[in-house]
């Protein structure tokens, strides 16, 4: 999943920048994310996230404001184990079995950015969903990719908030980013990783828990201009 939030910003950056050249760059930026829950999130989850963020920003002609998206994912934790395999077509008795508990989000992003140079601080208005979820999957030696491939909780909820960051070149198109970002969301079902089971049988048992998403987050990483 990790890969699907790259994919869509290279493809849309790509298409943008086939268009011809803009006064002011387009900016893509990937990076690894640290996220603190906070409020009645931080209550019932309290702990930190670790995951992945990108954004896309494509400025309006000569002005110090852009648009774009912002993707984040976080892994909330999950659980593995060694399960019994009966398959008729395999000659393996054994597979590995696990589940893992993510949140996903994806927001539309105005961004004002005064200066953009060596040093380009900016500041980001955000507006979107995240979704939460967890899956179950099951490996074999003799199977590339998952054996099985379960979802078995999903919940979303409206999510918006503020960004500031600062880039800073590094040479060329490259430049080193530093981000931080305050979302506040709506009330979510998810599961929580510290309840999930998983017998020699490969079955699986977990708790939910429910409460408000706010979060701040802290994103370091690298881009590029085009």
């Amino acid at each position: 999943m990790r890969h699907a939030i790259l994919i869509p910003l290279l493809l849309v950056a790509a298409q943008v920048a086939a268009q011809g050249p803009l006064r002011r760059p387009v900016t893509l930026s990937v990076g690894g994310t640290w996220s603190q829950p906070q409020g009645e999130f931080d209550q019932v989850y309290g702990k930190a996230i670790l995951g992945m963020g990108g954004q896309l920003s494509i400025p309006m002609g000569m002005l110090p404001f852009e648009s774009g998206v912002a993707f984040d994912w976080g892994q909330l934790g999950g659980e593995r184990e060694v399960v019994a395999v009966d398959q008729q077509y395999l000659d393996v008795s054994e597979g590995t079995m696990s589940t893992n508990s993510n949140f996903y989000g994806f927001h539309l992003m105005g961004r004002f950015k005064p200066v953009n140079g060596k040093v380009s601080p900016y500041l980001d208005g955000l507006a979107g969903v995240r979704s939460f979820s967890a899956r179950t999957k099951l490996r074999v030696d003799e199977v590339d990719g998952p054996l099985s491939n379960e979802r078995n909780a999903h919940d979303a909820t409206w999510s918006y908030g503020w960004a500031a960051g600062v880039m800073v070149r590094l040479g060329g198109p490259l430049y080193l980013e530093g981000r931080f970002e305050k979302l506040f969301g709506g009330e979510v079902d998810y599961v929580d990783p510290e309840t999930i089971a998983i017998d020699q049988d490969g079955n699986v048992t977990y708790d939910t828990r429910r409460s408000g998403t706010d979060m701040v987050t802290v994103q370091v990483g690298i881009g590029f201009r085009f």
